[in-house]
């Protein structure tokens, strides 16, 4: 059936009865978000266990016995449920809690929770991880809001009214979020008295777009209406609140679930009526409802219609028959005119529509719906949204129902021409714009690589993603996202020019700041980390820390001095780094390298000691003296008097930056870090050495003559000439 547009004002114009207009408002029954939990639950098919829904799927009556008639029951106690059973989440969604304790028991989870509450979960745990107090406007006993107080540890402050806040203490950092149902003129009034609650203070407004539509429509058609039926479970928190905005611009407002609760003495003298329904008020409930009244129009001009004619005939027995026949000809057509109205809007099949049908039978080529209609609509192979390999048998079987879109009245063989494929596009089409609207993330792959970005498929529709927008740095080669399955926000939706425009930078800036409060608040001064050099710059290195730069100054890159970074360092450098500092309010790192190797006077105290002769090289030189490099990063300084054994004015003269010299330690001062050195000394204790060494060429050391000693002290002459001789 065609998606009804109920903002119509049909008009009998009979001049009397019950009532002349009945207005159906534009924004009724189900939402978004409901649609797609009944949908969800609506096609669960049992595994090997039972089918529960977590708590009524949404609050209506009605289609939750449907959904007892299918099997699926609400759970009574999760202690019930066996492994293999499955359960589904209901659209007011759960805690963190209940999750955890439905995977513990090895159930199968359907998540049906709308998008719109699927995001406040979200907004609350990342808030609530970060330090914030949550506080949620809403009813402390609705569902949806045990399901959000469940994703900050049920730590949350719960206001329902101005009465709420008068005791509230004042904290640090506070995040205000709203049940997805609340009044916007509510929501504010208690916004703007929490306002001095925090210097850090979010506010995010969470009330659903189509619960703040449903309230504007009913507002604007009760301010036209002499009575207002309100249609809904008598359970349903949006639908009270549609009732309770009628009663302030329609005292006479009548709440029920069906037109059959309806007293309809209570309508009596009243020119327009007013038909609105809740978000989980299904379409059918206000179709019945609209039949039901449309009925009493025709029966209160009829009544009328006589009342009239006896009035008539008393005042003039002369009156002319005939005119009164075209009064009762012109009042029935104006009657049928109403329902002619009703028979186009809710009946009547056009091109375009999407309706529902059920499968005759299936080929490999087509299939073969009945769609109540005077003909069978067919649907052929190519508008079945499957590929060439799969068969319309594999995905389909007689019986089953779906939707379909009217492609042909007539395809020319009598026959109506339909396609699947067109109604997925059209409700993937809607998915994309709640989600735009909601700002709730989707899920995309990347196809193809165009002029200015690339291409992705969301749910069957093409989406233009901006080169910018990819990532958070420049990207050169497209190419790599061809492929890959992102998350995208919406940016851009506008569906008449076929025009969506994404962002994946918007999701990946999203999850990095989240990453960098987690990284910032995690490290602390004298931390050692690894990192990537992202870039360099005169006055020092930026290192990549995964999710925020940090930068290492110059001056902290080595213990000698560096004329650039890049003498040090090059971009794509994994390193070592140590934390100076951390500047979590700016969100800046202060880095050093050079920290994370030893200290070079730890290395002098060790290894350098005085009278020591090394060799350094010249570094720097001044009026008077040299400095000498002896060790990285640690220089000692030549005076000018120790540079050579005789007097000289100027270092220049014999001395030049980077030239390699030999020095004698005289001196160590490691408390004030300096080292006298001398390169005269150092000379004269070389050439001290090579004299000695001369020496010895010169005057060789007489040879000593070793003799064995006599084993006994007492020998005889005559023994030793004996030996000497034998030798």
């Amino acid at each position: 059936m065609k998606p009804v547009n109920y903002e119509r004002d049909f008009r009998a114009g009979i001049g009397g009865g019950i009532f002349l207009n009945i207005i159906v408002a534009e924004h009724s029954g189900f939402c978004f978000g409901v649609k797609k939990a009944v949908s969800i639950a609506s096609e669960t098919k049992a595994g090997h266990g039972r089918i529960f829904t977590y708590g009524p799927i949404i609050h209506n009556n009605i289609v939750v016995k449907e959904l007892e008639q299918k099997g699926i029951n609400v759970l009574p106690n999760i202690d019930e449920l066996n492994e293999g059973d499955t359960v589904i989440i209901r659209s007011h969604g759960v805690s963190k809690k209940i999750i955890d304790m439905l995977n513990e028991k090895k159930v199968n989870i359907v998540d049906a929770t709308c998008p719109y509450v699927d995001h406040i979960h979200k907004k609350v745990e990342e808030y609530f991880n970060n330090g914030y107090q949550i506080i949620i406007i809403g009813d402390k006993d609705h569902p949806e809001v045990q399901g959000i107080n469940g994703w900050c540890d049920n730590s949350a402050i719960i206001i329902s009214n101005l009465e709420c806040v008068k005791d509230l203490k004042t904290y640090n950092k506070v995040c205000i979020v709203s049940q997805t149902t609340v009044n916007t003129a509510k929501w504010r009034e208690i916004v703007s008295s929490l306002i001095g609650i925090s210097k850090e203070l979010v506010i995010l407004n969470t009330i659903c777009a189509a619960a703040d539509q449903r309230q504007k429509s009913a507002a604007e058609i009760a301010q036209k209406c002499d009575a207002m039926i309100v249609l809904g479970g008598l359970n349903s928190s949006n639908t009270k609140k549609l009732a309770e905005i009628c009663r302030q611009f329609c005292p006479k407002t009548f709440y029920i679930e069906r037109i059959n609760q309806l007293d309809t003495n209570n309508l009596k003298n009243i020119n327009t009526l007013g038909i609105t329904a809740g978000a989980s008020t299904p379409d059918w409930i206000i179709k019945e409802a609209f039949e039901k009244m449309s009925e009493m129009i025709e029966t209160g001009e009829e009544k009328v219609q006589g009342e009239t004619e006896v009035k008539e005939n008393n005042k003039s027995e002369d009156k002319d028959i005939g005119e009164d026949k075209d009064i009762e000809n012109e009042e029935k057509t104006d009657q049928g005119s109403i329902m002619s109205e009703y028979e186009k809007t809710f009946k009547r099949l056009s091109e375009g529509d999407i309706i529902k049908g059920k499968v005759i039978y299936v080929t490999d080529d087509e299939v073969t719906v009945d769609i109540g209609y005077k003909a069978d609509g067919i649907i052929p192979k190519s508008e079945l949204n499957i590929d060439e390999e799969t068969s319309p048998k594999d995905i389909l079987k007689s019986g089953d129902e779906l939707d379909v879109y009217i492609l042909k009245i007539n395809d020319g063989e009598g026959n109506v021409l339909l396609s699947k494929r067109r109604v997925d596009a059209v409700k993937n089409m809607d998915y994309i714009g709640e989600c735009f609207k909601g700002k709730v993330p989707v899920e995309g792959e990347i196809i193809q690589t165009v002029k200015g970005g690339v291409i992705a498929k969301v749910k069957g529709n093409s989406v233009f993603i901006p080169a910018s927008q990819l990532d958070v740095k420049y990207v050169k080669d497209l190419s790599i996202f061809v492929g890959k399955t992102e998350r995208l926000l919406i940016m851009t939706f506008e569906p008449a020019k076929n025009r969506i425009v994404a962002s994946r930078r918007a999701i990946v800036e999203d999850e990095l700041n989240k990453k960098r409060s987690a990284f910032l608040e995690s490290i602390k001064p004298g931390d050692i980390l690894k990192g990537r050099v992202d870039r360099l710059a005169d006055f020092g290195a930026f290192i990549d820390l995964g999710c925020i730069d940090g930068l290492a100054h110059i001056s902290e890159l080595s213990w000698t001095r560096v004329k650039s970074p890049s003498d040090v360092v090059k971009v794509g450098d994994i390193v070592e780094v140590y934390v100076l500092s951390v500047d979590k309010e700016k969100e800046r790192i202060s880095l050093s390298l050079k920290r994370t190797l030893p200290q070079p006077w730890d290395i002098v105290k060790e290894k350098v000691h005085v009278g020591d002769v090394i060799e350094g090289k010249v570094v720097r030189i001044v009026p008077f003296g040299a400095f000498v490099e002896i060790q990285d990063g640690v220089d000692g300084l030549v005076h000018i008097s120790q540079i050579c054994d005789r007097r000289i004015n100027r270092v220049e003269d014999v001395l030049k930056v980077n030239d390699i010299v030999k020095v004698k330690v005289m001196d160590i001062n490691l408390e004030s870090r300096k080292i006298s050195l001398s390169i005269k000394e150092a000379s004269e204790e070389e050439n001290k050495g090579e004299q000695d060494e001369e020496a010895k060429t010169q005057n060789p050391e007489p040879a000593q003559i070793q003799t064995e000693k006599p084993e006994k002290d007492n020998l005889t002459i005559g023994e030793i000439v004996q030996n000497n001789a034998n030798k």
